[in-house]
């Protein structure tokens, strides 16, 4: 393995098979895995359990022999391209750079997942993508949170957790490409509650978004919640509590938000014609 120096220190190694990339912090215990070797990246999965359901299934599998537990998710389209492509990208950087783009923005504060690796191997013309990142324990996806039957009380301090998370990740300078309910983890403890951001196939790092960008993917967030159908479970007091620490009392960052809800509810509105 090759270092690469600057945001996110992670380290690539390229071989016949593909290309690895791993977080500094991790990178000896990501070379003792052999994932660019044959059979490599199935060897070290064989023994994992299920970390849930998504586009694609995760799975939970420590690091080598008393590493850290991660949670590995292999990429896959959605909509029409999963029914013809599968796992199979034309794109040989894809896992890597969302590798990158979580490793940046954890660097700036951000309240993401701790980057492990991401491998990108061949298949013919075709690369299989796989992304690792260090298990969350005690986290659940929103939704699961939700279908729990929470209180009014924790719905709404998850709420207001989740606006604040959401809040630093937009400040930090990221960008979701699909920000909805499930893409949202929630940590309880007697202390309060913490979100986490996961999940940044196609997003990006830089400066941070303009009123409008933020509100776009504010309003994805809400069609998921009404998609679901659980968006009566969440309600008009939780959802206040989500734009306040949204907000942070930054009245500048209100006003421009709000000025921006008729047309995210136009948008809502088109997107409901398709549920």
């Amino acid at each position: 393995m090759s270092a690469s120096r600057g945001e996110g220190a992670l380290v690539r190694e390229t071989g016949p098979r593909g290309t690895l990339l791993a977080a500094a912090a991790w990178a000896g215990r990501v070379r003792a895995l052999g994932l660019l070797e044959p059979g490599g990246l199935e060897r070290w999965l064989g023994g994992a359990r299920s970390a849930g359901e998504g586009r694609a299934a995760t799975a939970l599998v420590e690091l080598g022999s008393g590493g850290p537990a991660v949670v590995v998710r292999r990429l896959r389209h959605g909509g029409v391209l999963g029914a013809w492509l599968g796992a199979r990208y034309l794109d040989a950087e894809r896992s890597l750079r969302e590798l990158e783009v979580t490793a940046r923005l954890r660097a700036a504060g951000a309240p993401v997942p701790e980057p492990v690796l991401a491998l990108a191997l061949r298949n013919g013309v075709f690369h299989l993508h796989a992304l690792a990142t260090v298990y969350e324990e005690g986290a659940v996806d929103a939704l699961a949170f939700l279908a729990s039957a929470p209180d009014e009380a924790r719905v709404a301090r998850a709420a207001a957790a989740f606006g604040a998370a959401v809040r630093r990740f937009h400040d930090a300078g990221g960008r979701h490409a699909d920000l909805h309910v499930k893409n949202l983890l929630l940590r309880e403890t007697r202390a309060g509650a913490e979100g986490l951001v996961i999940d940044l196939d196609r997003g990006a790092a830089g400066p941070p978004p303009t009123p409008r960008r933020r509100a776009r993917e504010l309003g994805r967030l809400w069609r998921s919640l009404v998609k679901r159908d659980v968006a009566g479970a969440v309600g008009e007091r939780c959802v206040a509590s989500f734009f306040a620490a949204y907000c942070a009392g930054d009245r500048a960052l209100r006003d421009a938000l709000l000025a921006r809800v008729p047309a995210e509810r136009r948008r809502a509105a088109l997107h409901s014609l398709h549920y």
